[in-house]
């Protein structure tokens, strides 16, 4: 039955196409343009950060040379006070030798009471007469007391106010002196692309711009900075912060190592950013341009392109109406020229490819019913023999496998089968059914493992004539002597694990690697050889194909031998019933898969020696 396409609406396929290729530049052009702007701010904000944050280094240390120079020269006159108890010769030759000291004094603190020791003055009275007007000094000496040292700027201008606190053995001696620091001042106050501040742990403007000084910095912008500053977290750094009407600066800082100190570089970030409104002016011109050329090139391509598709469009809808004869004529080499000739190539293969899916539906049911046919090969998952628990698990890596496991009770004796063949899918299935034909057969002969090996090695080569093997591993256990006997053909070696007082190592699992002989199919008259092991009550043994280690996860990563024996001894470390410990084992493995596909058949079973109150 044919159906029609449906008729065209909406867009035209010209209108489509030309906003394709509008938009797609348009689109592009603006990611550009935006990542360029932004790689281009970033720049520049790192810029200025690495600017300002040289003007705070440098003028750190500038600052922190300019004040161990007036300390130093305040020094002697400590040093003589000290000695003397009061100031004398050393101040007086020092102020008529043009110290940069303006006036000291000393003073002595007692819980709140302060007790003025002597004063020495450059010019009389001027030290007296501040102090005076300062009144009350116990709060300024307390917090010298605290930190070791106090800096002020009480005169708002090149003044700075020192207070120094000394140990002596007479007690502890606070002294106050001013300095000038007229090159220091001048620095912080000239115009800059920056505004400078020198600050304390408080904010506390000393030094700044014109009207800033003995002010609050943080009365101007967050100092977020501040608090690792003070537990000298940071020597420097640069961060962005905001002012009061959330206007953003961009803030450099660097720690003065004298009185807790800070030079901070302001640079509003707007400023910071004119280059980039003029970037933005120009590259909105060049975007308009850009669009108007591309609009104006897709309209002429969108008109060749549509006429030649429309054609294409015409034929289309006569095989949708079931008519694969039709043919498009093919006039140009380009794209739409291989277009054209690409259809009249689909046009012929659509009936063959309508053949070929009816025949693949048919051999994929056909498959499917052999998967169907292949689950009736394996027994119930768990059982109890006579005195012997069995639980296993199966599961193929595509709709048919390669592994086969069996048990069955003949007598006082339980045989215990397990076997890979070559590869997996169809193939190895086959050889899987006929191991299990075969093996329904030799059950009933009740002979040793290693005949009943040789029996099915004929039958498995028979079948295959050499081109396909399997490995096998029969055993035979008699419930009343719990002798276990084997044949083992070149199939992974089962574990015993026999129980004891502690919980179960990995130096417990004994790996049954007697009696090892060729895979069956090799050669068709192989003679197999068997061994004996004497079990107990609790011993369990573990059997396995190669499938389990093998198990990838999505990245393609093989869970791996060490992590199989890893995860064996933790399920059975305390022996639970074998049921839990065949679960568990598959939940450990399942972890690690993550629903990623198989590469090989999962194959595993464990059987357990039941003792007398189990059964």
């Amino acid at each position: 039955m044919t159906q029609s396409l449906p008729g065209k609406r909406g867009l035209s396929l010209r209108t489509k196409i030309l906003l394709l290729l509008t938009l797609v530049p348009v689109v592009t052009l603006g990611l550009f343009v935006f990542i360029a702007l932004g790689v281009f701010e970033n720049d520049k904000v790192a810029y200025v950060f690495e600017s300002t944050s040289t003007v705070s280094r440098t003028l750190s240390a500038q600052v922190t040379t300019d004040l161990n120079s007036k300390l130093t020269a305040a020094r002697p006159l400590i040093r003589e006070f000290l000695y003397l108890g009061k100031f004398g010769g050393v101040s007086k030759n020092l102020f008529e030798a043009d110290s940069p000291l303006e006036w000291i004094s000393a003073y002595s603190l007692n819980g709140n009471q302060v007790q003025k020791l002597d004063i020495a003055e450059k010019d009389p009275g001027e030290g007296s007469a501040f102090l005076t007007a300062l009144g009350d000094l116990s709060p300024v000496l307390r917090e010298t007391q605290i930190s070791g040292r106090v800096l002020r700027v009480p005169y708002k201008d090149d003044r700075v106010l020192f207070v120094e606190k000394v140990a002596s053995p007479q007690g502890e001696k606070f002294f106050i002196f001013v300095a000038k620091l007229k090159s220091l001042t001048e620095v912080f106050r000239s115009p800059q692309s920056s505004e400078v501040y020198l600050v304390n742990e408080k904010a506390f403007v000393l030094f700044g711009s014109s009207g800033s000084e003995a002010t609050y910095l943080t009365e101007k912008v967050q100092l977020p900075f501040l608090e690792q500053i003070r537990d000298q977290k940071f020597q420097s750094g640069t961060e962005e912060v905001l002012d009061g009407n959330h206007k953003a600066w961009l803030a450099s800082f660097s720690r003065v190592p004298f009185a807790n100190l800070m030079v901070v570089s302001l640079v509003p970030k707007v400023e910071a950013l004119k280059a980039v409104q003029v970037l933005i002016k120009k590259s909105l011109v060049f975007f308009l341009l850009m669009i108007s050329i591309t609009v104006v090139v897709s309209m002429i391509a969108s008109g060749s392109l549509t006429s030649a598709l429309t054609g294409l469009s015409e034929a289309t809808q006569r095989v949708a109406e079931g008519h694969f004869d039709i043919r498009v004529d093919v006039k140009s080499k380009d794209e739409i020229g291989v277009l054209a000739a690409s259809f009249n190539t689909m046009a012929a293969e659509v009936s063959r490819l309508m053949l070929e899916t009816a025949e693949k539906s048919r051999m994929e049911s056909e498959l499917k019913t052999a998967q169907t046919v292949q689950e009736t090969l394996f027994p119930a998952p768990d059982a109890v023999l006579g005195n012997l628990r069995i639980s296993g698990f199966y599961e193929p890596a595509s709709e048919c496998g390669g592994d086969w496991w069996h048990y069955c009770q003949i007598g006082d004796k339980v045989f215990l089968w397990i076997g890979d063949a070559t590869g997996h899918g169809a193939p190895a299935a086959l050889i899987t059914s006929a191991a299990k034909s075969a093996a329904t057969i030799i059950e009933r002969l009740n002979v040793e493992p290693s005949v009943a090996l040789s029996l099915l090695n004929r039958a498995i080569y028979d079948v295959s004539k050499g081109r396909i093997m399997m490995t096998f591993f029969l055993a035979s256990f008699d419930l009343k002597t719990k002798v276990f006997t084997y044949a083992n053909a070149s199939h992974e070696s089962p574990y015993l694990m026999s129980v004891q007082d502690e919980p179960l190592k990995k130096k417990n699992l004994v790996p049954l690697t007697e009696a090892n002989n060729p895979r069956l199919g090799q050669a068709r008259d192989t003679e197999y050889q068997q061994t004996t092991v004497q079990l107990k009550d609790g011993d369990r043994i573990f059997l396995y194909t190669d499938g389990i280690p093998d198990i990838q996860n999505p990245q393609n990563e093989a869970w791996g031998e060490r992590e199989f024996i890893k995860a064996l001894v933790s399920v059975n470390q305390k022996f639970p019933p074998v049921a839990e410990s065949v679960a568990e084992l598959k939940s450990l493995f399942s972890i690690h898969r993550q629903k990623a596909a198989l590469i090989d058949d999962i194959t595993y079973f464990m059987v357990e020696v039941l003792g007398e109150k189990t059964t």
